[in-house]
């Protein structure tokens, strides 16, 4: 999805199927969501689904709508109507990975790490000779 203008967000979330908008997203109502998939489902067009509901399509890049509908169809076929109503972007994502503070390691952590660190350089310095030799 591109950036939609302020005027545009302004515009979309006075729409009743508008749940809320966030910088890179629209999130719709779940009782839309199920509505739309329904008629998608039957056959109806996708971007006259969300022309009908007060949402233009032109607003979004080609094929918004139904990349949208699609997912949606997907997760209402594997799941049913409730699949639809619960939100689960970013659940059971362990997030950005840590950065280690060194400053926090005991000397024999950061020992340990020395030692991993020489182990796959010994290992990298064997692989570039073995490599040499076959050449």
């Amino acid at each position: 999805m591109h950036k939609l203008t302020t005027t545009q967000q302004a515009e979309l979330l006075t729409n009743p199927n508008v749940q809320k908008i966030t910088d890179g997203s629209v999130v719709y109502t779940p009782s839309f969501k199920i509505k739309a998939t329904k008629s998608y489902l039957g056959g109806a067009n996708p971007d006259q689904i969300f022309r009908e509901a007060g949402i233009p399509p032109e607003l979004f890049k080609n094929d918004y709508c139904r990349s949208c509908l699609k997912r949606w169809a997907d997760k209402y076929k594997s799941g049913g109507s409730d699949a639809l109503k619960e939100d689960k972007r970013g659940l059971g994502s362990p997030g950005r990975p840590r950065s280690e503070n060194l400053d926090e390691l005991t000397y024999e952590e950061l020992k340990a790490l020395v030692e991993i660190q020489k182990g796959v350089i010994d290992d990298l310095v064997k692989k570039r000779a073995l490599a040499k030799k076959k050449r």
